[in-house]
């Protein structure tokens, strides 16, 4: 039997590893690209919350509403008010998330007159604005059944908000 041998130019390993360089580059300048679009959003957001109607309240439930963000935490303040809606009593703090596409979610709880209200909020943010929508739900420890309401934000960027107002 005779021997095969098989002979590899160097010319050809030459022109191998070029296209697996180049590949190689290829794909990580994909990566790089695809990581570009995607905007980090942080800072300062304002803008206007809205309820619906308790019933126990005379109106719907319009205040002003501050976000922020730090990374990807993220957390809201709005002031809560009285029944009839004529004193701030204290301010609702949720905080949550955001991730890379800029979807938030955030949770807050709090008790006003022995009732605890639980919320959760989601929504999507650019680095212009976005929205908010979510629901609070009011168990009182007596028992009955809980009271569920929507409640929506729009925000802008606060420099951009402080501009209008």
């Amino acid at each position: 039997m005779g021997r095969v041998m098989i002979g590899i130019r160097l010319s050809n390993l030459r022109g191998l590893a070029l296209a697996v360089l180049a590949l190689g580059i290829l794909a990580t300048a994909s990566l790089v690209s695809a990581r570009a679009g995607a905007q980090t959003i942080e800072g300062e957001f304002r803008g206007t919350y809205v309820c619906e109607r308790l019933p126990t309240t005379r109106e719907i439930l319009r205040v002003p509403l501050d976000l922020s963000i730090r990374g990807s935490e993220v957390q809201f303040s709005r002031p809560l008010l009285n029944l009839n809606g004529s004193r701030v009593l204290g301010s609702e703090m949720a905080r949550g998330t955001i991730d890379a596409d800029g979807r938030l979610h955030l949770r807050s709880q709090w008790t006003y007159l022995g009732n605890t209200a639980d919320a959760e909020y989601s929504g999507t943010l650019t680095p212009r604005g976005g929205t908010l929508s979510g629901t609070q739900t009011w168990t009182n420890p007596a028992g009955g059944a809980p009271v569920v309401r929507t409640c929506t934000a729009a925000l802008v960027p606060a420099s951009r908000y402080s501009e209008r107002h």
